[in-house]
């Protein structure tokens, strides 16, 4: 019988592209890559974590599944000493750890597609992304209990441009029917935390202004939601 993921995960495992190799990066229980594997997501997956419990839980949970044939479970940091996959996913972790994550799989620029789900952070993932050439193709926004939360999917494509507010949501995410509720929030964050440090005298000068333009910014954005 196939486990019930929760609305998170099954955001991210339907935001998976059909493709030949999956990698399940920091997969904790195996749940996303058991689903690609059962929805004929892709031919072959790796399911990787840091830690052996978590992977421990996985492999578990694939043998229960039937999945062991369609499914190898890696020990290892991020995406180190991994080949290159068609896809990649990455989810339950913070937007900097992500960032840190792709940055250092340089394979991830040839071709590959990322499905990225940060918990915090967002902004600092987007903004990576951004600088770093890839476009962002579509992102969806998914809420589970009290939380809300996006989920990214990326391509490289040599595209560095971008406005202030796509820092906190992209083009893509303006026209999910959620995006009001995402932004408002996202916002509410922003101003709470500038004025924190406005108060505080953490900010210099260059600092202050480019946080007052990030907020007008997405101010606008919600304003025509």
């Amino acid at each position: 019988m196939e486990k019930s993921i929760g609305a998170r995960l099954l955001c991210v495992a339907e935001s998976i592209p059909p493709c030949e190799t999956l990698v399940d990066c920091g997969c904790d229980h195996g749940y996303v890559s058991i689903y690609a594997a059962a929805h004929g997501k892709a031919e072959r997956i790796t399911a990787s974590d840091i830690n052996r419990g978590p992977l421990d839980n996985a492999e578990r949970e694939i043998l229960a599944a039937g999945l062991s044939g369609k499914i190898k479970t890696v020990r290892t940091n991020g995406l180190d000493g991994i080949e290159p996959h068609d896809c990649v996913v990455i989810a339950g972790m913070g937007g900097e750890l992500i960032a840190d994550i792709i940055s250092r799989a340089p394979w991830t620029k040839d071709g590959c597609t990322l499905v990225l789900q940060p918990m915090t952070r967002s902004e600092v993932l987007r903004e990576y992304l951004y600088r770093e050439g890839f476009e962002i193709k579509s992102e969806k926004i998914v809420s589970e209990g009290k939380h809300i939360y996006c989920v990214i999917v990326a391509t490289y494509a040599e595209k560095t441009d971008y406005l202030p507010y796509e820092k906190y949501i992209s083009r893509a995410g303006i026209s999910d029917p959620r995006a009001r509720e995402y932004t408002q929030k996202v916002l509410s964050r922003l101003r709470f935390e500038f004025e924190r440090k406005c108060s505080s005298g953490a900010f210099s000068e260059e600092e202050k202004k480019r946080g007052e333009r990030d907020i007008r910014s997405l101010d606008e954005v919600v304003s025509s939601l």
